[in-house]
């Protein structure tokens, strides 16, 4: 009888180690695929801003990351371990790292979505940590102005939604109007009043203007193809890198 009991308790505690074993290892590699995400915006920056090493190295470590849920689950159903395993892994990796460079995968839409993130962060933020001392309002609007039109600079990541002169008339005013919020946002750090600011908040700011205006950056060379707008992004690049200039100012006070 004895025997029989302590059976009966520990099937049920065998069950709920083995779910939490499982929701361990699912949370892991959410965390995997978050980090591979950043990864691939990093290596998106890097490549836009010239630094080939650290854009490979972010390019490598986003295969790495994105296909280890992969790789667990080639483990449990083809019961594979061991050098076999790591090999697997790598050749997986290497796979999804190559992606990009065959046109399957865009950058922009990435950049866009991981550039509205630190808004959202700070907002969550703000509003529970300092509700009775907003931020600067004229802070606080060109954040939103800013945020609110980066969705639609993914619009223009594929030569076919440029083909046509209106298309291109359009794209050409959706990046000028991103950038000029940009060049507004990284003017409202440098006015904004101190008791304000945060090392939090400076960070996340540059963070995620630099990131759209790196989809800016990526969707110029695919306008540039249209006859229509290629005499605008030479304009265009040069506030590019004026607003580039405003938020590096404000990041170095």
């Amino acid at each position: 009888m004895n025997t029989s009991g302590q059976l009966a308790r520990q099937i049920p505690a065998a069950s709920r180690a083995s779910l939490r074993s499982a929701a361990a290892r699912l949370l892991l590699h959410v965390v995997f695929l978050l980090i591979a995400v950043g990864c691939f915006a990093a290596y998106e920056h890097f490549k836009v801003t010239g630094h080939p090493d650290a854009s490979l190295a972010s390019l490598a470590a986003a295969g790495a990351f994105g296909f280890a849920p992969v790789r667990d689950l080639i483990r449990i159903v083809f019961r594979i371990e061991g050098k076999a395993l790591h090999l697997v892994h790598a050749l997986g990796g290497l796979v999804l790292a190559v992606l990009p460079f065959t046109g399957l995968v865009s950058g922009a839409p990435m950049l866009t979505r991981a550039a509205m993130a630190p808004f959202a962060i700070m907002g969550a933020a703000q509003a529970v940590m300092h509700q009775g001392h907003p931020r600067n309002p004229k802070q606080a609007a060109a954040m939103q102005r800013f945020a609110a039109s980066l969705p639609e600079v993914a619009q223009f990541t594929s030569a076919k939604n440029l083909t046509s002169p209106e298309n291109a008339a359009r794209a050409v005013a959706v990046l000028s109007d991103l950038v000029a919020k940009a060049q507004a946002l990284g003017q409202t750090e440098l006015e904004s009043d101190p008791r304000f600011q945060s090392a939090l908040g400076q960070v996340s700011t540059r963070f995620g203007a630099n990131l759209g205006l790196d989809a800016v950056d990526l969707a110029l060379p695919k306008l540039a193809t249209n006859p229509a707008a290629a005499g605008a992004v030479p304009e265009l690049r040069r506030r590019l890198a004026a607003a580039r200039g405003t938020i590096a100012q404000a990041g170095s006070r």
